[in-house]
């Protein structure tokens, strides 16, 4: 399978070299508008590089998006109306309207469509899953340093979106109430955000996420009844609380052999292309998170 990584930048060159590895996969294309972008690509790998992904369209079975959020739509829409799969970095594109029409471009051209909300793979995230069944309050923390990268959205964009992707594939219900307050501490946009959102199953979420922090912290609470999940997604390691015998409780902690999410997506990708079949997060998922985002930064701006 031939695949170009469009946007070499650093999540780009993270894919590349993770696809660099995969068995029965190519990379037959770098491509990048940034000639020091594209050079520091190349210093790993040796596949041919372009400056316009239009140039390498010919060439390629799939491509992976690791551009700008604003370049999102243009770039997906010339790749999948040649017949091209697409995965691309999350958000999905810069408005609804757009990922809605790159979901039905897709779905007529029987193409996969991924979006990198790679917690989705987090190996702990997947075995709380398995026991996960009517959450009542959830508590999200996503904190980092300042890196200077992706300072074109905001951090509900930036970095929330994951814990918002996570929420919305856990909660029961249609989301009936939402709450965002936020601050720009660095940059000219919200740097430091947080989002309650009710839901109506009566389930509760609570969402933080700052890039203005001293520390880096990727930490997602579960609470049902009868049970509760503390898992750390940085660390690989999930403690989980549940109800004993005679009212005591039972303790159970796990920690992951192996946390490599990005790869794991990527190998998502490509076995959903050669099954021929949906992969785990596909574009209707990248919209639902995109558009609760956008309903979050609303009450943000509303809030003053």
């Amino acid at each position: 399978m031939k695949l170009c990584v469009i946007g070499v930048g650093h999540m780009g060159r993270i894919h590349a070299e993770k696809l660099r590895e995969m068995e029965g996969v190519s990379l037959c294309g770098l491509i990048d508008a940034d000639k020091g972008c594209l050079d520091e690509a190349s210093k790993r790998h040796t596949a041919p590089r372009f400056n316009d992904h239009r140039e390498v369209l010919s060439l390629a079975d799939a491509a992976l998006i690791a551009t700008p959020t604003r370049t999102h739509y243009a770039i997906a829409k010339d790749c999948l109306e040649k017949g091209i799969h697409v995965f691309m970095e999350k958000p999905i594109t810069a408005t609804a309207r757009e990922a809605e029409e790159l979901i039905a471009l897709a779905r007529t051209k029987q193409l996969v469509l991924q979006v990198g909300h790679l917690e989705r793979f987090s190996p702990v995230f997947l075995k709380a899953l398995r026991h996960i069944k009517e959450p009542i309050f959830i508590e999200a923390q996503r904190i980092s340093t300042f890196t200077g990268r992706s300072t074109d959205v905001d951090v509900v964009m930036d970095l929330m979106i994951h814990d918002i992707d996570l929420v919305l594939s856990i909660a029961r219900g249609k989301v009936t109430d939402v709450r965002g307050r936020g601050i720009t501490v660095v940059t000219d946009k919200i740097d430091v955000a947080n989002a309650r959102i009710e839901f109506e199953s009566g389930c509760v979420a609570s969402l933080t996420a700052s890039r203005a922090s001293k520390r880096k912290e990727r930490t997602l609470k579960i609470f049902q009844k009868d049970r509760y999940f503390d898992l750390d997604l940085l660390k690989g390691h999930m403690t989980e609380v549940a109800r004993g015998s005679e009212g005591a409780a039972r303790v159970e902690e796990y920690q992951a052999e192996q946390i490599d999410p990005v790869n794991d997506e990527l190998k998502e990708f490509v076995h959903a292309i050669r099954e021929k079949r949906q992969p785990r997060v596909e574009g209707e998922h990248g919209l639902r998170a995109l558009l609760l985002a956008n309903l979050i930064r609303e009450s943000i701006r509303k809030a003053g």
